[in-house]
């Protein structure tokens, strides 16, 4: 059964310094609405009550790595979609647990939700909350995973097994949907507790909420505890298979989903450079396992294959990731690599040029970079992913033209073309900047949301 791509990205960019939505009320304490929580403010949160300890998740210290219990838990839903929703756990008394919310960066994308006016279900046993079920696959492994290190974590929950994973919809209209690639993870990881995705308020007998150990922002890098855990079970069944050299494709991908521009001249390249060009969402997820864990030399461009990569991915593996746009979204997958593997990866920026759709004013998940394929290729020479006499064919102008009108075809939209200012300088006859020395722009807020299946 062919698998999903391992493919996030509209939304991994960390948030700025400050933006962060409402404030959330702490139980037993103050609301959260800067960037500490007081000495009195971590009442429930175990290892989260240091004077000066952060709010939002950090991998090294504080509630991310530490899980509560709460009777008769309240599980709210949210509403409507969005960016940000208002949804999450009530403890007993009304007031909102803060371990339930996911953050990105320094924002909190989840506030605390008003209390029902209506009939409120009940949830019988011990349950363990595994936060909101993305339908978009990277944001699935970065964000409806995050919480499952619990499940090795021994205490309470080794002396209390649940019955179930708890999760609340990422969109409302999604209801209480499980995809398949979400069981079939489950099942790498060695999981076989069923899933349990509430639609509506519902009361918990016992819930389990352990602190976000993994996600977007400095939280990339992982807990001790969540890289302990995906170390421990990830896909432990599944051998190496394939080749040495692998290149990550998404020229074939469908939907709406952005790229780069001319993929297939990078593609061809590359195959003569002796790497096997390879579609995940073609195979399934073990297949994809299989493949990362064979080659020695990984490249494709930036998105969520490479979240998956970081799962199973060793020291001596050499990855390269080529933006493709000019965006922050990279940050995520560079600090995952790196924490989860001990080898950052080569990051080649070499975008001059981001095609936008219509309407659309910085590159996100559905523009199209174009490349400096003579900077790409000196790049990879320079990483060794490519030998130094190396054929490396450069697409001509007219090439360019007609992919891009391929894809306005295909894709149904018209293209603007975006030219970042520093590019627009050495155009002018400012200078030539390395590829590896390129800086990223901000994303799109709008694309950062992803709201929408499928992968990107």
């Amino acid at each position: 059964m062919a698998g999903t791509e391992s493919g996030p990205d509209g939304a991994g960019a960390d948030t700025p310094e400050g933006d962060m939505p409402g404030a959330v009320q702490f139980v037993g304490g103050p609301a959260i609405g800067g960037p500490a929580i007081g000495e009195t403010s971590g009442a429930g949160i175990s290892g989260a009550g240091k004077s000066g300890a952060s709010a939002w998740p950090d991998p090294e210290s504080g509630w991310s790595r530490d899980a509560v219990i709460a009777d008769n838990a309240l599980v709210i839903p949210p509403v409507v979609s969005g960016l940000v929703q208002a949804c999450g756990v009530m403890e007993a008394d009304g007031l909102c647990l803060p371990q339930s919310l996911t953050w990105r960066g320094q924002r909190a994308m989840m506030t605390a939700p008003a209390l029902p006016d209506g009939p409120v279900k009940h949830l019988a046993g011990t349950h363990l909350y595994g936060g909101q079920l993305w339908m978009h696959f990277g944001h699935f492994l970065c964000e409806s995973l995050s919480r499952l290190w619990a499940l090795d974590a021994g205490g309470p929950v080794t002396a209390d097994r649940p019955l179930s994973l708890v999760f609340i919809p990422k969109r409302p209209d999604s209801g209480a949907a499980i995809k398949a690639f979400q069981t079939q993870f489950m099942a790498l990881l060695g999981i076989e507790l069923p899933i349990t995705v509430l639609t509506s308020p519902t009361q918990v007998e016992r819930l389990i909420v352990p602190g976000q150990g993994f996600g977007l922002g400095a939280i990339a890098a992982g807990t001790p505890e969540f890289r302990a855990f995906t170390r421990r079970r990830m896909a432990q069944d599944v051998v190496a298979r394939g080749g040495p050299s692998l290149y990550i494709s998404r020229s074939a991908l469908g939907g709406l989903e952005g790229g780069i521009a001319l993929e297939e001249a990078l593609e061809a390249n590359l195959a003569a450079a002796g790497y096997e060009i390879f579609h995940p969402q073609q195979h399934s997820l073990e297949e994809q396992v299989a493949r990362y864990r064979a080659a020695s030399r990984i490249v494709g461009l930036d998105g969520s294959a490479f979240h998956m990569f970081g799962f199973v991915g060793r020291p001596d593996q050499r990855t390269a990731v080529i933006l493709r746009r000019n965006s922050s979204v990279y940050q995520g997958l560079e600090r995952q690599i790196t924490a989860f593997t001990g080898t950052p990866p080569q990051i080649i920026r070499a975008v001059v040029a981001d095609w936008l759709p219509e309407g659309k004013k910085r590159a996100g998940r559905y523009s199209f970079g174009q490349l400096d394929f003579e900077a790409v290729g000196a790049a990879l020479r320079e990483g060794g992913f490519i030998a130094p006499d190396a054929d490396w064919r450069v697409p001509k102008w007219r090439e360019l033209k007609q992919a891009l009108g391929v894809i306005e075809k295909d894709k149904g939209f018209a293209l603007a073309r975006k030219t970042r200012p520093e590019r627009q300088k050495r155009q002018a006859g400012k200078g030539r900047t390395s590829a590896n020395d390129m800086a990223p722009a901000a994303e799109d807020a709008t694309d950062r949301a992803a709201d929408k299946a499928p992968a990107a």
